[in-house]
């Protein structure tokens, strides 16, 4: 596999500028020859199960004074701008009225504080809430849809467990449709029909209740390459059979993390040899420990291995293309400079796009392998149908 740093370094080289602005016009180079090329059929790799979970349409809170934070007693919709209304069996907190819509400002996944207006929850600007109330109050949220996880890109089809009970809900066709069922407020634990707009995801009936999984299943958008490789710390703990590594040297991983790829290098010593795999991170728990997408398939490492490792942003390409990116960004270089080498750069890169494009490509729009970007026209015998 070919990372980030291993294609910023080939560019560096193949092109003999390994100058910092050199390094940078190559990522650009790269990051937009990715974006381009899968957006030129629908690829298989691209389809993933990312999953979220229902939020609750009301829940009691409880208000800080001075802080002016609100906590809600289950998971609802704290996104910023958020509408809701609240009430109460005695008296609000000071600051606070019935009957008025607010605009929440994100605090975490059940606090937030409270806007006048929708521009005032994007300004960050929160109402002074004074004093705590009495009695036992509650938000309403009005908004119906939740943000999408942050890297779908289309949704194609939809499962909620609730309870133990899967259900598949259908999509809703149109805005119109989807209106028509929202005229009025049901709420309900049986989801019916789901529904898209603007990077925010709906269901109707409304979920009754918070907490169950929701799974999604779609294209994911391509991320841009641009995280270094990172090795700080070791491999303490490492099974075979087991997604579960544990680190050690205080190795600092972070959430961020998930999605990049995992690697202990193989040596010579039996008690700190990884099997120099490439494994997807699912998840990371906390700075020492983190969990794999499959199985670590090396020998068992055990406590103090102190084993080596890398962990490394990839291209959301297969493995055997990796290389791709860089070989494009080399002909563009040279092609720039208007010298020869770029034909090398041209021929690879040609070849292994046709390759790429036989084995993975479904339901393509057909390519022009030949660029056009020289200032004479495109040579039609190097225009294919794939």
């Amino acid at each position: 596999m070919k990372s980030y740093t291993i294609l910023r370094n080939l560019y560096g080289k193949d092109t003999k500028n390994e100058s910092s602005a050199n390094l940078t016009y190559g990522d650009e180079i790269m990051n937009d020859f990715i974006r381009r090329l899968l957006t030129l059929a629908d690829f298989p790799f691209l389809h993933r199960l990312r999953t979220i979970t229902t939020v609750a349409p009301t829940a009691t809170f409880t208000a800080v004074a001075g802080t002016d934070v609100c906590t809600a007693g289950d998971n609802i919709l704290t996104e910023t701008g958020t509408r809701v209304r609240f009430t109460t069996t005695d008296t609000l907190p000071a600051g606070l009225a019935v009957s008025t819509d607010y605009y929440l400002i994100f605090q975490s996944t059940t606090t937030f504080k409270v806007a006048s207006s929708l521009a005032n929850a994007l300004a960050g600007t929160a109402i002074d809430i004074t004093d705590t109330g009495t009695g036992t109050h509650t938000v309403s949220v009005k908004d119906r849809m939740q943000a999408l996880p942050y890297d779908m890109e289309l949704v194609e089809n939809v499962s909620i467990d609730i309870g133990g009970t899967i259900y598949t809900p259908n999509p809703s066709p149109n805005h119109k449709h989807w209106d028509e069922l929202n005229r009025n407020e049901n709420t309900s634990d049986t989801p019916l029909w789901w529904f898209v707009h603007n990077n925010k995801f709906g269901l109707w009936p409304r979920p009754s209740t918070d907490g169950n999984l929701i799974y999604l299943n779609g294209k994911i958008r391509v991320p841009d390459l641009n995280i270094a490789d990172y090795t700080t710390g070791n491999i303490d703990i490492a099974t075979n059979g087991s997604t579960k590594i544990t680190g050690a040297g205080s190795p600092a991983w972070t959430t961020p993390m998930a999605g990049r790829w995992l690697r202990i290098t193989h040596s010579n010593t039996a008690a700190s040899s990884g099997d120099h795999e490439w494994y997807e991170i699912a998840a990371v728990e906390s700075t020492t420990i983190l969990y794999l997408v499959r199985p670590y398939g090396g020998r068992s490492l055990t406590t103090g291995a102190a084993a080596s490792y890398i962990i490394s942003q990839m291209p959301a390409l297969p493995e055997a293309f990796h290389l791709l990116p860089e070989l494009y960004a080399a002909y563009r270089y040279w092609l720039k400079e208007n010298d020869e080498r770029k034909d090398g750069f041209k021929s690879d890169l040609n070849e292994g796009l046709a390759q790429f494009f036989r084995q993975f490509a479904l339901n393509d729009l057909s390519m022009i392998l030949e660029s056009g970007d020289e200032s004479y026209p495109a040579n039609p015998n190097l225009t294919i149908r794939l």
